[in-house]
């Protein structure tokens, strides 16, 4: 490479549609997530407490995430 050829990266922010690409969106992502939360659930013993348990889970993701 020659030294007066310089690689300039340039960032700009993504828009909503590359962030869903990028970030899930698809079937995988989806089933990744339902067994994730099923596993939260059944490890707390299912009911009320296995409900509050994976949305809790759900509901920090998000806030983390945001």
């Amino acid at each position: 490479m020659k030294k007066s050829e310089t690689l300039k990266a340039r960032f700009t922010e993504m828009n909503h549609e590359e962030l869903k690409n990028i970030n899930g969106g698809s079937f995988a992502y989806d089933l990744g997530r339902l067994i994730r939360y099923m596993g939260i659930y059944i490890h707390n013993g299912g009911g009320y407490p296995g409900t509050c348990a994976a949305t809790l889970d759900f509901a920090g993701n998000m806030v983390a995430n945001n």
